[in-house]
């Protein structure tokens, strides 16, 4: 029943797309896992160190600290003394280039759910071809179960074509959600970034941390 199967470049390259996706939604969901803090926790102990004006310290800790909304931070404290316009403007650039990085090889799933099906189709037409032509061979002795034995190697790529497309559909959409997740804490990381230094109208310094604390 599976003769067609052990043979075919088709299902075998389905079998190699299936395995390649389970690698990649594996060292997506650890590296989203490694990179996931708690922006609260996070921005307060920021906002700490900076008021005592230790803005090398504050750039440490970012550097310290994996994800986006570290870099995102730190690029803040840079140009913290920029015009608000440009400090935008630098913060969405690193936000546009940290998703970039979210989303690298996150997109191989979506374009593996593409191509499965289509192997699996091309793979069960080619099938049922050298289905028919072994048929035609043994005719008119055509033994019992000849036909269906043909027929169901002939559709088993595409039955793995689809399963292997619904795994990288339910694995994207689950990247999808967790860099959504990450992308909100972007935002806010920005928005009280902002807030932070137009409240203090730039970075407090280390003189006036000093007697803030005396």
């Amino acid at each position: 029943m599976f003769e067609f199967l052990t043979d075919s470049v088709f299902f075998w390259g389905i079998v190699a797309l299936i395995v390649a996706s389970f690698g990649v939604f594996i060292d997506r969901m650890l590296r989203l896992r490694k990179i996931a803090i708690d922006p609260q926790d996070f921005l307060q102990g920021i906002f700490n160190v900076l008021d005592k004006g230790q803005t090398a310290e504050a750039l440490a800790i970012c550097d310290e600290t994996p994800g986006p909304l570290a870099a995102l931070v730190a690029e803040a404290v840079v140009h913290a003394e920029s015009d608000e316009a440009h400090l935008r403007e630098v913060l969405a650039a690193t936000a546009h280039a940290e998703l970039s990085r979210l989303e690298r090889r996150a997109m191989l799933l979506s374009l593996f759910a593409q191509i499965l099906p289509l192997l699996g189709l091309i793979g069960t037409l080619f099938g049922g071809f050298l289905a028919v032509s072994a048929i035609d061979a043994h005719a008119p002795l055509i033994r019992p179960g000849l036909t269906v034995e043909a027929i169901s190697s002939a559709l088993g790529t595409s039955l793995a074509g689809l399963i292997g497309a619904t795994f990288c559909y339910v694995a994207h959409h689950i990247l999808v959600l967790r860099t959504d997740a990450l992308c909100l804490d972007m935002d806010m990381g920005m928005a009280l970034m902002l807030e932070y230094l137009a409240r203090n109208e730039g970075l407090p310094t280390q003189s006036a941390g000093e007697s803030a604390e005396a």
